[in-house]
């Protein structure tokens, strides 16, 4: 080799040890010159001008010309090969170059490149190993860039499990590909295993990145994003405001990721009543996107600017909303085509607010142009499609004009379709729960103009789907052999619905490319998998018609359901509007409605429950005529005595039990007070369509199996590793132990046990299973199989997600006898999901079991809903926190009656009464004592 190229190769090996995103423009013109040379001397080697190919790539990746770079990499593959580069270095190549390929579309290259490099490693590690746990990834990536979910997720999850058994558990990368197949699963409609992917992710980054490293931040997102996915928004914000905090410190206030989480709060914000910050947030992430330009879609900007004006719609500031929405409107005509749907929902997002200034006329005239767009581009069962018709329904109505009703009930038809269609999950359902709910509200509207009981009736019931409603179908007794043959018929039914969409997104990615071989291929394949989707559903009504009526009810009729309530039954279902409450009631006589303030009724039940939280025990610490006045406003013909009183649905008005409303004015003591306990029993009822369907009974009639768990000990305030007393806690705290001073700050439950030992005695049964102190420890209470446990009783403390720091879901306090046991001491709502329980009444003798502390909080915490989808067919549940002495009288009492077959909503009344009664008991005819148990269940 002569001094020149030997002087070359020596510079191209410099080139490997340089910095490539310094400078890459200025690399390329450097590197264009030194190729001149390289190819005059015409000796230098196959391995030093793959180097050199390799250093033009990298800076054109830089450069972020993608296109470039990958052919370059190419160039570089074929020149090492040809040079003999040692094979790992190969299959690094051909990987990059895949990566790179992936990204810019070019699938059927990429492909190619991750196989070749999987073959090589497999050649160097054998069938596992970390480099083929690359290779799997990479190859995973690219099928789910081309819609291919299901395809990509055997190659992911084998990749992450390979991770996890050769890398450190450290490992950044391992983090990375955990919560990338967590985001994957979630928006492949499988919600539930991509959040427990994201908890493992967050998990491992906690323990081994800390709290200062981007990639815990990015599995802090994701993890907030799936619990939103997860309908899980009050978790979802101690973990959004945490990976905002780490977001900011790691990579920068104005960094384009702190801003995405930004949106992702804000959107767990609004739907927890905090829209004063959700506005703040989103407002300065639309500033990091204006200044940056760093946006994933062109027309985002059209979409932040609509969520602004949003908050200015609800707060009815029209000066501000305008310019908003003249902007949101300018951005999407500008980037989006015509015929976009994407671009008619900014616009008909406009028409519904003018809607609301009283401009009639000037949006329907927009509703009549979009909304054909809309029908168009998405099919009829769409959401947005759905709200879309049902705005230019009701625009009709008012303006006096065009077909209204022919277009509402042709709407409200593919809603009831959707909501029937058991290809569908559950989790999916309740995430469209707010799009549907506005389409329903506007029918609700038409048919409260037009007078029509019926129809109100069917619509409040498609206005109050909701995640309790929908995990109430799964209680049922009949889980045997064929509720699990319906179950398999429905899991090979989401199969056929997966790939079905995996297959429509492929076919229309097609149509764009104008592909056209391609685009008739897929039309076939998407016909056939349509056409055994539609066989698979038929099957599963005609072969599980009960398990089908059961997990996709339809709307009950109104003379169907008055012929199933009772003499003295009452049913008040407050319909929420964006001002007023309707609040419809029903009797076996007839339905009647009428309207309140809304802001009348939410200052009446946060001055409730202010008086209730932190009370003092006498007659100056009630809102006496805050009850009083909510009452009349509730029920203003007044109650029946001895009346059943039913609690449908709603928001605002179920964050107080009504017993502790007052049927008068009234100043006197709190013994005497006119409670409308006195008159009637309350009960909140999650399905209409299964109410009346009763599963069983706790009744003296036969003996019944009994779980009783509670008492767990209070840890010590030393820390975990040195208290000699107290159960250890760690997991959903980002410390890995919670703060042990806020949990000491818990009051002690001395009357736990003996509470459990009374209810045990007050049932009929003997095969008692009872979990006392450190017998309740988490890893104990999950060794045991209580599928047969007909009431599960815990006496034990229960958390509201943020109520102490870091506390990311709603969880009972179990304990744990070993720190180093797997468990964390406590039993959160997601675990109890997935307990297979058939329990006729599960009773939550604990604190915080019901709703958060304040309106706009979620209802009933989460936990009313886990156990309901964990086989619960009725619950007992406190509104707040509970003296043990109180709930030790008012759980056992009200079980006693029960057994005895007193009606489950009489026996708590009656329970409550005779505390009301005890002056031996200390602040006992308080409300804050004795108002907090309700019942929950369906008949």
């Amino acid at each position: 080799m002569s001094p020149r190229t030997q002087a070359l190769v020596d510079e191209i090996d410099r080139w490997g040890e340089a910095d490539p995103s310094r400078d890459p423009a200025g690399d390329l013109i450097k590197l264009a010159a030194l190729e001149k040379r390289v190819q005059a001397d015409g000796g230098v080697p196959a391995m030093t001008l793959g180097n050199l190919a390799s250093a033009f790539g990298a800076a054109y990746f830089y450069s972020q010309r993608y296109g470039e770079a990958a052919d370059f990499y190419g160039k570089a593959a074929v020149l090492f090969e040809e040079g003999g580069a040692p094979p790992e270095e190969m299959a690094g190549l051909y990987s990059n170059q895949a990566t790179i390929l992936a990204s810019i579309g070019r699938y059927t290259e990429a492909e190619q490149g991750h196989l070749k490099a999987l073959a090589i490693r497999k050649q160097l590690e054998g069938e596992r190993g970390p480099m083929v746990a690359s290779s799997l990834f990479g190859l995973g990536y690219v099928y789910y860039r081309q819609g291919y979910v299901e395809k990509s997720l055997p190659y992911l999850r084998q990749s992450v499990e390979m991770q996890e058994e050769f890398l450190e558990p450290g490992n950044a990368l391992t983090v990375t590909r955990m919560t990338s197949l967590a985001s994957v699963l979630g928006r492949g409609g499988r919600e539930a295993e991509g959040l427990d992917w994201a908890r493992k992710a967050e998990a491992l980054g906690r323990q081994y990145l800390g709290d200062q490293h981007q990639t815990y931040a990015i599995a802090l997102n994701n993890l907030g994003n799936a619990l939103i996915e997860n309908g899980l928004y009050q978790e979802a914000v101690p973990v959004l405001r945490e990976a905002m905090r780490v977001r900011q410190e790691s990579v920068g206030e104005d960094a384009a990721g702190t801003a995405i989480t930004m949106r992702n709060l804000a959107t767990a914000l609004k739907e927890t009543g905090n829209p004063e910050e959700a506005e703040q947030l989103t407002r300065h992430a639309l500033e990091i996107y204006q200044a940056s330009g760093d946006v994933d879609v062109n027309y985002a900007l059209a979409y932040l600017f609509a969520e602004l004006a949003s908050f200015s719609a609800v707060r009815g500031d029209w000066a501000a909303y305008m310019p908003q929405a003249e902007k949101a409107i300018a951005i999407a005509d500008e980037m989006l085509e015509p015929d976009n749907y994407e671009r008619a929902q900014i616009h008909l997002y406009h028409a519904k607010q003018l809607r609301k200034q009283g401009r009639t006329a000037e949006a329907l005239a927009i509703a009549e142009q979009w909304v054909p767009v809309m029908q168009t581009a998405l099919i009829p069962q769409h959401k947005d499609r759905i709200a879309a018709e049902m705005l230019l329904a009701r625009l009709r109505q008012e303006a006096g004009t065009g077909d209204a009703w022919g277009q509402a009930d042709a709407a409200m038809g593919m809603l009831k379709e959707k909501l029937a269609d058991l290809s569908m999950t559950d989790r999916s359902l309740a995430r469209e729960a707010e799009t549907n709910r506005d389409s329903a509200m506007l029918y609700f509207e038409m048919a409260l103009a037009a007078q029509d009981p019926e129809r109100i009736f069917g619509a409040l019931q498609l206005a109050e789907i909701s995640d309790l409603s929908l995990g109430q179908q799964f209680a049922d007794d009949n889980r045997n052999t064929v509720d699990s043959a319906a179950m398999e018929a429905r899991e090979n039914l989401f199969v056929l619905t997966r790939a079905t969409e995996e297959t429509r997104s492929r076919y229309t990615a097609s149509l764009e490319t104008g592909d056209g071989p391609a685009t008739a291929a897929l039309s076939d394949e998407l016909n056939r998998l349509e056409r055994e989707k539609r066989q698979a559903e038929t099957a599963l009504r005609r072969d599980f018609p009960e398990y089908a009526a059961r997990f996709r009810p339809q709307p009950i009729g109104l003379d169907e359901f008055r012929s199933i309530l009772g003499e003295k039954d009452l049913l008040i279902a407050p319909v929420e509007g964006d001002d007023e409450i309707w609040i419809v009631s029903i009797t076996a006589k007839g339905l009647e409605w009428h309207a309140a303030a809304e802001q009348s009724i939410s200052d009446n039940v946060v001055a409730i429950r202010r008086s209730v939280n932190n009370a003092a025990l006498d007659a100056e610490g009630y809102a006496y005529d805050e009850a009083s006045a909510l009452y009349r406003t509730v029920f203003p013909n007044g109650v029946r005595s001895g009346s059943r009183i039913l609690f449908y649905g709603g928001s605002t008005l179920a964050y107080v039990p009504f017993s502790l409303m007052l049927t008068s004015e009234y100043k006197g003591g709190l013994q005497k007070a006119p409670w409308l306990l006195r008159k009637a029993s309350f009960q909140v009822v999650g399905n209409l369509s299964l109410f009346g369907r009763r599963p069983g009974q706790v009744s003296g009639s036969r003996e019944l199996a009994f779980a009783g768990i509670g008492g767990a000990e209070m840890p010590s305030a030393e820390p975990a590793a040195t208290a000699k007393e107290g159960v250890a806690l760690a997991g959903l705290f980002r410390s890995g132990r919670p703060v042990l001073n806020s949990i000491a700050e818990l009051p002690p439950l001395p009357n736990a046990a003996g509470e459990l030992q009374a209810i045990a005695d007050a049932l009929p049964g003997s095969d008692d299973v009872l979990l006392l102190g450190p017998d309740a420890a988490e890893e104990n209470f999950k060794a045991r199989d209580l599928s047969k446990a007909d009431v599960i009783v815990f006496a034990t403390h229960g958390l509201v997600a943020g109520e102490m720091r870091d506390l990311w879901e709603p969880a009972l306090l179990l304990g744990t006898g070993s720190p180093d046991g797997g468990e964390d001491g406590l039993l959160g709502a997601s675990e109890i999901a997935r307990l297979r329980l058939n329990a006729d009444w599960v009773i939550l003798s604990a604190c915080n079991t019901s709703s958060g502390d304040s309106v706009g909080a979620p209802l009933y915490s989460g936990l009313a809903t886990a156990f309901s989808q964990a086989g619960a067919r009725s619950l007992m549940l406190s509104h707040w926190r509970l003296r043990d002495d109180a709930a030790a009288r008012l759980s056992v009492g009200t079980v006693r009656q029960a057994a005895a077959g007193m009606d489950r909503a009489e026996a708590l009344r009656q329970a409550q009464l005779a505390l009301i009664g005890d002056r031996k008991v200390e602040g006992a005819a308080h409300p804050a004592t004795w108002a907090a148990f309700i019942i929950v269940q369906n008949w």
